[in-house]
């Protein structure tokens, strides 16, 4: 059986519409850049082969600037051509500071025991 993102990457490749790209992206970004560097970026914009990458603070920006040639081949490589020719990091916009329970998959509960 074909892995799902093998195929859904050829299907959105014909679309040839970036909001397209940019959503298979953050599907697999993970098993593109790494799972350690996925945690920290993602991908937010693409658009007449520019990807801008939003990236957590300024140290991880001046370090991935020195990574973009691999950041384009990784991309390229997994979509099976050719959609970056070059990459840009930004700054990430903040979160929410706060998720409530419902949503925090990390989120473990306490369970209190009743006094008898």
């Amino acid at each position: 059986m074909e892995r799902a993102g093998n195929f859904l990457g050829g299907m959105l490749r014909q679309l040839k519409r970036p909001e397209a790209a940019v959503a298979w992206l953050s599907g697999v970004w993970p098993s593109v850049v790494g799972k350690t560097l996925a945690r920290h970026t993602r991908p937010v914009h693409c658009h007449k082969g520019c990807l801008e990458v939003a990236a957590d603070g300024k140290a991880w920006r001046k370090q991935l600037e020195e990574m973009k040639s691999e950041f384009c081949a990784q991309v390229n490589k997994a979509w099976g051509g050719t959609l970056v020719r070059e990459v840009k990091f930004v700054a990430a916009k903040p979160g929410p500071r706060h998720i409530s329970h419902e949503l925090d998959n990390e989120h473990t509960p306490f369970i209190r025991r009743r006094k008898a």
